[in-house]
């Protein structure tokens, strides 16, 4: 179930499907950036990226993933190009935590 939704969750984000993506996250995900709590709840989260998946120009791959139960670990490489035009790109681990039935953690670890 957690790496069908990585995998939905990815795919929306690669479209810029501000809605598809927010779907598979739970009402009240907590997004972490290393062990910080960056944000609550998936009004905050839709307004985290919304400006982002309007302006588009990004994407990510996961060539790997682990998982186990409840859990799910990627490997993204990220791309995205900036205001200025400039693309950057980087690798980082991304976590993920079942809580009923959508995503309720998501940690970015690099």
């Amino acid at each position: 179930m957690i790496v069908d939704l990585a995998t939905r969750q990815l795919a929306a984000y690669n479209r810029a499907d501000l809605d598809g993506f927010c779907a598979c996250y739970h009402p009240e995900i907590r997004m972490f950036a290393g062990e910080e709590l960056e944000l609550t709840g998936r009004e905050a989260f839709r307004e985290r990226y919304a400006d982002m998946f309007a302006r588009g120009g990004f994407g990510g791959t996961v060539p790997s993933r682990l998982s186990h139960g409840d859990h799910c670990v990627d490997e993204e490489h990220w791309w995205r190009i900036d205001e200025s035009g400039e693309r950057t790109s980087g690798v980082i681990l991304v976590r993920y935590k079942l809580r009923d039935g959508l995503i309720g953690v998501v940690q970015f670890l690099d």
